[in-house]
């Protein structure tokens, strides 16, 4: 996918999106909770958010004292919400002493397949159960889910991309969809060569692509056989793997998946997590936050089916509340973590200056196949 595609689905979410009034220099209104999104954190970033906060006055709320005022069940003051997706290693390491020297309150929310103890290349990545559980023995986090795979599925049978060195350095492991091998599913990075299709994210896709295992295995081998990672300082190589993936194409070609069996792919990432959570850590969550972005009204209503109560978004989700009556069940956006030092208080900061990042930024901050 070209680097001007990928700027153009960027300011196509940016027009999707209803950022609160605040920073763009307003006051909050009177009910206004600010709610936003962390991933990897820094030690120096996360202390000057903090900092700004305890500087301004601002509680740092749980998650159940969210909703309560959400619902209008409590008023508590000027606040916000912290919420922190993946689980990495470093709310570990760097977060959770900070939220415990400065008394803060954040909620966590965790993709239960990278949570187990797995023979995984990821292991180094991600928490372990065990961390999570002194987690919520601190007092100072609400863990919740994230889902069970954290996953993008192949939509469309277009190739956007063989998997090759630059790209498994640059992406994130979420942003590999997950390849359908030999009637399993395989998650994380692939090896060099795969092929890599048009994705969307699991809880909001319409149907799957399921591609041929024959395809993927033919390209892989072609590249171990011809210099693995070598391979690809040849300037022809795409042309040479898009080759190899026609020939085989035409003899052994995809297909998409049953509906019925799309629908129970879509359910088990509700109720695996909650399995897991319930095995490890005694309850199973009642609070989602997707993946990506708010999914699909199915996939919704089938969270409610499984037991939860909420969801969170991101941005361009901030509209859905405005529907959230309509929807099987509240549905609540979330803002980066940027934005929170533009919130009202002593050295607020300016969104010129930040428009300036976000558009110098455009071509780093793209996904790989959606």
């Amino acid at each position: 996918m070209s680097g001007f595609g990928r700027l153009m689905r960027t300011l196509a979410r940016i027009s999707r999106t209803r950022y609160p009034g605040f920073v763009f220099g307003l006051p909050l209104s009177r009910r206004e909770i600010p709610v936003f999104i962390y991933h990897d954190i820094e030690t120096d970033a996360f202390a000057r958010d903090l900092e700004f906060l305890r500087r301004n006055s601002y509680r740092t709320l749980g998650l159940d004292e969210y909703l309560a005022a959400r619902e209008g069940r409590v008023r508590p003051g000027r606040s916000v919400l912290l919420t922190f997706d993946d689980a990495r290693k470093s709310f570990g390491s760097v977060a959770l002493p900070l939220l415990r020297q400065f008394d803060a309150r954040a909620v966590l929310f965790a993709p239960t397949y990278w949570m187990q103890p797995p023979q995984r290349a990821a292991d180094d990545l991600f928490m372990s159960w065990e961390q999570l559980r002194a987690c919520v023995e601190s007092g100072h986090v609400d863990v919740q889910s994230h889902a069970h795979r954290h996953a993008l599925v192949a939509t469309a049978p277009q190739v956007v991309d063989f998997a090759n060195p630059s790209a498994l350095a640059r992406f994130d492991i979420y942003d590999w969809p997950i390849r359908f091998i030999d009637a399993q599913d395989e998650l994380g990075k692939p090896a060099l060569g795969t092929p890599v299709y048009r994705a969307a994210p699991l809880l909001s896709a319409q149907r799957r692509y399921l591609e041929s295992g024959d395809i993927t295995r033919a390209c892989r081998d072609f590249v171990d056989g011809h210099g693995g990672p070598e391979f690809f300082a040849q300037p022809d190589w795409r042309m040479q793997l898009d080759r190899i993936f026609d020939e085989h194409s035409r003899r052994t070609p995809g297909r998409f998946m049953d509906a019925d069996a799309f629908e129970r792919l879509v359910a088990s990432e509700f109720e695996l997590c909650r399995e897991e959570f319930k095995r490890h850590l005694g309850y199973a969550p009642h609070c989602i936050a997707y993946p990506w972005h708010l999914g699909s009204t199915p996939s919704l209503q089938q969270a409610r089916r499984t037991g939860f109560q909420v969801a969170f978004g991101v941005a361009m989700d901030y509209r859905a509340e405005r529907h959230r009556s309509r929807l099987p069940i509240p549905a609540y956006g979330r803002l980066k973590s940027d934005w929170l030092q533009f919130l009202p208080g002593e050295q607020r900061a300016s969104i010129l200056g930040a428009l300036r990042r976000k558009v110098a930024g455009f071509g780093t901050v793209q996904h790989l196949a959606h």
